[in-house]
């Protein structure tokens, strides 16, 4: 397990901030708004799900501070652009939706 440093700290902050101001708009809508955008909701909550669990690496961790409020809005319209939804996101998901490159692991043979 990583050690939290100060930048985790402070993109999770910034992640919880910007997914409380995501639910405190959704709150302000309609019944009918609200079930219209479910999967919006639903895919928003994932997102920020996902992402709070890569905030370790520091390049990820990064572009959510930078991103501040907007990075909920920009990862949801980068997933947006697919034409399925996503239950489980891994590292390089995370980093494709905050428009960083993927890394690449390559399996050496011993």
């Amino acid at each position: 397990m990583a050690e939290t440093t100060v930048l985790m700290t402070e993109a999770e902050q910034v992640l919880n901030r910007a997914y409380d101001n995501f639910k405190e708009v959704q709150l302000q809508r309609s019944k009918e708004a609200l079930f219209e955008n479910a999967n919006e909701i639903f895919t928003v909550s994932k997102i920020a799900d996902a992402t709070l669990l890569y905030l370790f690496d520091e390049v990820i961790a990064q572009r959510v501070v930078e991103l501040d409020n907007e990075v909920l809005a920009t990862m949801y319209e980068q997933a947006s652009q697919t034409e399925f939804l996503k239950l489980n996101f891994t590292g390089n998901d995370i980093r494709w939706l905050l428009g960083l490159p993927r890394t690449h692991h390559r399996h050496r043979e011993m």
